[in-house]
């Protein structure tokens, strides 16, 4: 295998670049948004994102390289169990020597931590350097140790992927805090004279309340999910983790009750999705209001995307689950996960829609 092929499926390739999607997905599908809908439906000089778009590509390209380190590293570690579980996909050690491996994971993250350093230090808040270092050394401590634990691999995997649409949100949020006056101020010279400052203001901070919502949710989803996928990654690894040791929930604990978790947290995602639903349409009575008919056409397109995009295919995963005996079973269960993943970054782009074009 070609040297630069061996590198790019090291680093999963495929997968960082769904990470820059849901990076630029929560910026301009969710925040972008609300912002410009608070704003009134225009761009107004000093009101819009406050990051620029050089500052969010260096923290996208921070995240990915951390990832791509994270990837390197757990494969540096797991050859030994990936001999037993996928010998197929043997990249370190076979096409790429370890030593080679172990350097490029050094470079990688020391280069993300030093942009993650340079914004942190441009922005004005040298505390969020610390996402990138404690990330990175989470990765590190994953592969060696984690990983090996009951529930607690799954744990930190699932954090690390909330982590990416939550850092998107976060930096620009403490940057929207940090410039509320001058936001206030650029937002007064638009309204009507003698408007309260207190009044805009207020206004203002409800919203940026609204997009950390908007931001936890999808972090939340981005956790769950993750976690689902991982136990059912687990149990199609289980040989080779049973093999070396690896007290992994279906090593610890068995296939038939790793899968009865998996389920659960499966059922739990489409309760709350639909809870969520619930809150969205009863908000929402009828009513011949132009706004609120428009309104009501929001959240019914979002019911439907969601039903069809995600609960519909959980539920499958759920039943599929339970019938599941071999390993690849679980396999085409993991990408099924995947895409219903994919499929909830997604709606941001019909958010957009819905909020910029309806």
């Amino acid at each position: 295998m070609n040297p630069i092929i061996a590198f790019i499926k090291l680093i999963r390739l495929p997968n960082l670049i769904i990470i820059v999607l849901t990076q630029y997905a929560i910026r301009w599908g969710i925040i972008y948004p609300i912002i410009f809908n608070f704003s009134g439906g225009q761009d107004i000089p000093n009101v819009g994102l406050k990051m620029t778009e050089i500052h969010f590509f260096l923290l996208s390209l921070s995240t990915t390289m951390i990832a791509a380190a994270g990837y390197i590293i757990n494969d540096y570690f797991d050859v030994k169990v990936d001999r037993v579980n996928r010998p197929d996909k043997i990249v370190v050690g076979k096409y790429i020597k370890r030593r080679v491996a172990m350097g490029a994971h050094i470079v990688i993250n020391t280069i993300a931590i030093l942009i993650g350093a340079y914004l942190a230090y441009t922005l004005g808040n040298w505390k969020l350097v610390f996402i990138q270092i404690l990330s990175a050394g989470a990765l590190w401590y994953y592969s060696t140790m984690f990983k090996k634990q009951v529930i607690i691999g799954n744990v930190v995997v699932a954090l690390l992927a909330a982590l990416v649409p939550f850092v998107a949100g976060l930096y620009e949020i403490v940057l929207q805090h940090a410039a509320v006056d001058d936001t206030v101020n650029a937002l007064l010279f638009r309204l009507e004279e003698y408007t309260p400052f207190e009044e805009v203001e207020f206004a203002l901070v409800a919203t940026l309340k609204i997009i950390m919502y908007w931001v936890l949710a999808f972090s939340f989803f981005a956790f769950i999910s993750s976690m689902v996928r991982e136990i059912i990654k687990d149990i199609e690894d289980y040989d080779g983790d049973k093999k070396y040791a690896s007290n992994t929930l279906s090593v610890v604990y068995g296939k038939a009750k790793a899968k009865i978790i998996a389920q659960g947290l499966g059922l739990v995602m489409i309760a709350m999705i639909g809870y969520l639903q619930y809150l969205q349409m009863s908000e929402n009575p009828g009513g011949e209001d132009a706004e609120l008919v428009k309104a009501q056409t929001r959240a019914l397109i979002t019911v439907m995307y969601l039903l069809f995009t995600v609960q519909i295919p959980l539920i499958y995963v759920v039943y599929k689950l339970k019938l599941a005996n071999l390993k690849i079973d679980y396999h085409k269960l993991s990408i099924s996960m995947k895409f219903i993943m994919i499929a909830g970054v997604g709606y941001t782009l019909l958010f957009y829609y819905l909020i910029i074009k309806l």
